[in-house]
């Protein structure tokens, strides 16, 4: 069975004082087990804005001994961003200030799958 991904946030908030201005955050749902076949799952996103903040959290699991790789690709199919994902059980955060619109392409490509259970990898997209 493939890894499955579920859209669990998609919140727009107004913080400033602008009404034009409001920040957005997505947050991103992997779930792999242990047939997922360790290939990547994409999942695809409409957004308009700037993109400012990734935040890449990975859950604890069974048997796996390597990290992920967290690729997004523009509305273009052009690499925006591309970084390895944490450790097991760790965070990482990046700070980007990339323009983004229309459909973006969030890709987790994990390098094995759990040995039993799932291994879950949540992914935080915050921008304005």
């Amino acid at each position: 069975m493939a890894g499955t991904v579920v859209e669990t946030s998609n919140t727009i908030t107004k913080v400033r004082t602008t009404e034009d201005d409001n920040i957005w955050e997505v947050v991103l749902t992997y779930t792999l087990g242990t047939s997922s076949g360790g290939d990547e799952i994409k999942f695809n996103l409409p957004v308009n804005g700037m993109l400012r903040t990734i935040i890449a959290k990975s859950g604890a699991a069974t048997g796996i001994t390597g990290t992920f790789t967290l690729a997004i690709d523009d509305n273009g199919d052009n690499e925006i961003f591309t970084a390895s994902g944490p450790a097991e059980g760790a965070s990482s955060k990046w700070s980007v200030t990339e323009p983004v619109s229309g459909i973006i392409d969030i890709g987790v490509n994990p390098n094995d799958d759990p040995t039993s259970g799932t291994w879950t990898i949540t992914i935080t997209l915050r921008g304005d």
